[in-house]
């Protein structure tokens, strides 16, 4: 090589490291956006619900159920988490029991039924089925307070 002359690369790797840059953005952009679609594909919400509670549990889980109801009876629900995978199953549990029963029946689940339902928890995960029921049962009392007020005005 002659002297005072750079290889050909050495003028390309300032373009090259701009473009990996920008590719692997490109690539870590098209990840998330996947994530978010298959999420929300995953875990479709009631649009507008007849009831509806969010709850703060002590453990600093929060849960959410949205419920709504035809006939007195729960034809949708939909349900969310930002806890563990046994908080997620929990209500996902409550709101599957939920589903065609009034808000009477509802109101029968407890946590011992969700715990079954999800086929067993550690003990030390108890309290996220009692979260799915109080959160349950929050909603249900939220459909009837709506129902009462309904009523009042007619």
């Amino acid at each position: 090589m002659a002297l005072g002359r750079r290889p050909f690369h050495a003028g390309i790797a300032p373009l090259m490291n701009g473009w990996s840059l920008l590719l692997g953005a490109g690539i870590l952009l098209l990840i998330t956006a996947a994530w978010f679609a298959v999420y929300y594909w995953l875990n479709p919400q009631v649009a507008e619900p007849d009831g509806e509670a969010r709850v703060l549990g002590s453990c600093g889980d929060v849960m959410e159920i949205r419920l709504r109801f035809k006939d007195y009876r729960v034809v949708e629900g939909s349900s969310w988490t930002n806890g563990c995978a046994h908080s997620f199953n929990c209500v996902c549990a409550a709101v599957d029991l939920a589903k065609g029963k009034s808000p009477e029946e509802i109101l029968d689940i407890d946590s011992p039924m969700i715990r079954e339902a999800v086929g067993g928890l550690p003990r030390d995960h108890w309290h996220c089925a009692g979260l799915a029921a109080d959160t349950l049962h929050a909603a249900v009392d939220n459909y009837m307070k709506a129902e009462r007020k309904k009523s009042a005005r007619s």
